[in-house]
């Protein structure tokens, strides 16, 4: 059978450890993490990225409302048309003005 080398570690010491803080934890936690000074220019960034965004969404939602009251009142309007048109329309047959062929014609729109 052939005997697996089993490799000594040496035993850490205060200066093996500061090494491997200064080779390998600082620079990995630089990368990481940010300092006081990096956090609040990034703070401030935020901030002015947030007041930015609230006020364009304000613009967004105020044109909003205006579109959808537009709606309500074309909705209405076009009611009110439909309504219009089919006394209209219905007086007309009643009364003989339109032709057979117009009758057809306004059938095939299938307006109402």
């Amino acid at each position: 059978m052939a005997k697996e080398k089993v490799k000594k570690q040496e035993a850490l010491t205060l200066a093996g450890l500061v090494k491997y803080n200064q080779d390998v934890l600082f620079p990995y936690l630089k990368e990481t993490f940010v300092g006081k000074k990096e956090f609040n220019n990034f703070k401030d960034e935020m901030t002015d990225f947030k007041n930015e965004n609230m006020t364009n969404q304000d613009k967004i939602l105020k044109k909003l409302d205006i579109l959808l009251a537009e709606k309500d009142v074309r909705d209405y309007q076009d009611k009110k048309q439909k309504k219009l048109l089919a006394i209209v329309i219905k007086s007309l047959r009643e009364h003989d003005i339109l032709s057979s062929k117009e009758m057809e014609d306004i059938t095939r729109l299938e307006f109402f």
